[in-house]
C-alpha cells in the first residue's frame, strides 16, 4: 500500500521569488561553467531541453530526483548545488574530487594519508 502526501498548491505567496531566481541563476551558471549547452545537459540528464530551459527561466521546479540527475551530469552533489560559495571548490581540485568519489573507504583513507604527506613535505621545504 502506498500513501501519498498531497502538497499544498504552489501559489505566488507560497514560493519566494528570490529563491526561484537564485535556483535558476545557479543552475544556468553551473551549466555554463562546466561547458554544457542546454541540449547536451538535457540529453545526458534524461530530461527535455524545454524543461531545462523552463528550470533556468524559473517557471518550473525539478523534483529532487531530477535535480540529482542534473547534478551528477554537472559533476557535483546536491549539497554542492545548494551550498553557499563561501568556500568554493577550485577548478583545479574538481578532478581530484571526481576521482575520489569512485574510491572505496580504504582507498580514500590511503589517498588522504598521501595528500597529508605532501602537505607536510611542502611545509618543511
Amino acid at each position: 500500500m502506498y500513501y501519498y502526501i498531497k502538497a499544498p498548491p504552489i501559489t505566488e505567496n507560497y514560493i519566494d521569488k528570490g529563491s526561484i531566481m537564485n535556483f535558476s541563476f545557479r543552475l544556468k551558471t553551473l551549466r555554463e561553467k562546466r561547458g554544457f549547452s542546454q541540449y547536451r545537459l538535457a540529453q545526458q540528464s534524461g530530461i527535455s531541453q524545454s524543461f531545462l530551459s523552463a528550470l533556468e527561466a524559473g517557471t518550473k521546479w525539478p523534483t529532487i530526483y531530477t535535480l540529482n540527475k542534473i547534478c551528477k551530469c554537472l559533476g557535483i552533489s546536491l549539497a554542492e548545488f545548494f551550498a553557499d560559495d563561501a568556500f568554493p571548490i577550485p577548478e583545479h581540485v574538481r578532478p581530484l574530487i571526481d576521482e575520489a568519489r569512485r574510491l572505496n573507504p580504504d582507498q580514500c583513507k590511503k589517498l588522504a594519508e598521501f595528500l597529508a604527506s605532501l602537505n607536510t613535505k611542502n611545509q618543511s621545504v
